[in-house]
């Protein structure tokens, strides 16, 4: 062999291992967002959920048996919450159980993911939601996801993430 068969055989065993490290290389990438984008879909999930529990409960405590016709009769804003009698999810009644309310899903994946639920009452006026202490017929309830696997890669360095899902539902009395 020659000397230019040696030259052309060392440059075909480069470009052959560039070619292997560019392959095994997109094929991680490739993996790489498949797993982000299961946590994602599972955290997803996971929130919609929570929104889904909440809503098919009375709106206030006041409200699961009787009528509200003012807000002076709701819950005060300090008081939302867990009731003494309601010591699980299954014993909840109203939206306003679920504040401060937190619980952790390991799931299939093994991804373990954090969720916490906040409820406070809500002043609308158009597009604008605004939290307050007052006592209103509407009430805003926000879910945050997180998890370990749950990372921001846009941002340098890199944090961990957070998904949050608000909704807000409102009280109707009709005379």
């Amino acid at each position: 062999m020659g000397l230019g068969q040696t030259m052309l055989t060392i440059m075909a065993l480069m470009l052959m291992g560039r070619l292997i490290l560019s392959i095994n290389s997109t094929t991680l990438d490739v993996g790489y967002t498949k797993d982000m984008a299961e946590y994602r879909i599972t955290a997803t999930s996971l929130g919609t959920s929570m929104l889904e529990q909440s809503s098919a409960l009375a709106f206030d405590e006041r409200t699961v048996d009787s009528v509200a016709s003012s807000t002076t009769s709701l819950t005060v804003a300090a008081s939302l919450g867990t009731d003494a009698t309601e010591s699980s999810v299954d014993l909840y009644d109203d939206i306003d159980d679920y504040n401060n309310y937190m619980k952790y899903d390991t799931l299939t994946n093994s991804a373990i993911f954090k969720t916490r639920v906040r409820v406070a009452y809500a002043n609308v006026s158009g597009t604008d939601i605004v939290t307050t202490t007052t006592r209103t017929f509407s009430k805003e309830i926000v879910v945050e996801i997180t998890s370990d696997y749950l990372i921001d890669y846009s941002v340098t360095p890199s944090r961990a993430d957070t998904l949050r899902f608000k909704q807000v539902f409102s009280y109707w009395y009709f005379r």
